[in-house]
């Protein structure tokens, strides 16, 4: 049975959390812009980040960069369990007093830490239970600190090298107008590139096609109209999506809860 809840921390603004069983699930590929850290609980799940083909079984962790692109499906015909830490990357700066450059995930994105495991854990019983205040900002202040051993600084590599002038005015093109239908001929003018040669180098450096690069922005905007309580139908119609069901088909398949249940969120 497939089941997921989404919450929401409102005395901790940037710490989100998902706790899920999934069977038949599939997530599209897709990004966060927070960092994404994972202890899988039963079963075991397999995805693709960053062209690397990873497997999580039972009792292991993983961390997913910011705007890293992931897929993620079930490795076993009884699915995954797991619980998910959505931390927003500033969080890191203030929590750890410091200035420099963004950390980077260690060289493994799977991997087992007993510590870790514990306070991930403990930090999600406590968001489970509804549980605010001094408590739960510690669950989530330990397990940050746990986590900090499995971080690197230094400023992210970017996929394919350095980044091709035409692919960045192709993604500010599309993040300036991603609440409507930009087509391709349109983009490879602004890009400066043929439409193949675009959709190639494109999908090299960011691990997206423009129109799934598009999709996730849309979708990260869906997600901050729904915690303002905006109606569904309305995020719909004004995040450029053919319809509420359009929405909630795409919505679900990147962030593994329906745009009605992510509302719900308290």
């Amino acid at each position: 049975m497939e089941q997921a809840r989404y919450f929401r921390v409102p005395d901790l603004p940037g710490v989100e959390a998902l706790h899920a069983r999934f069977v038949n699930h599939a997530y599209v590929p897709h990004s966060h812009p927070t960092w994404t850290v994972a202890v899988v609980h039963d079963g075991a799940a397999r995805f693709e980040v960053e062209a690397t083909q990873q497997r999580a079984d039972r009792g292991e962790l993983f961390v997913l960069e910011p705007e890293a692109v992931h897929t993620g499906m079930a490795a076993v015909p009884e699915g995954w369990a797991y619980q998910v830490l959505y931390l927003d990357p500033a969080l890191m700066f203030e929590w750890d007093e410091r200035d420099g450059a963004a950390p980077r995930a260690a060289r493994w994105v799977v991997f087992r830490d007993l510590a870790l495991r514990a306070a991930l854990l403990r930090m999600h019983a406590v968001i489970g239970s509804g549980v605010r205040g001094l408590e739960l900002d510690e669950s989530v202040a330990v397990a940050v600190e746990a986590l900090r051993p499995h971080l690197r600084p230094g400023p992210s590599a970017l996929r394919g090298g350095h980044e091709h002038a035409a692919v960045r005015r192709a993604r500010e093109h599309l993040r300036e107008h991603w609440d409507r239908s930009v087509p391709l001929a349109e983009l490879s003018s602004v890009a400066g590139l043929t439409r193949f040669e675009l959709v190639r180098r494109f999908r090299s450096q960011t691990g997206l096609t423009p129109h799934a690069f598009q999709t996730n922005v849309r979708i990260e905007h869906a997600r901050q109209m729904l915690s303002r309580g905006v109606p569904i139908a309305a995020v719909a119609a004004g995040c450029g999506f053919a319809d509420q069901p359009h929405l909630t088909r795409t919505f679900k398949r990147a962030v593994g809860v329906t745009p009605g249940r992510f509302a719900a969120t308290p």
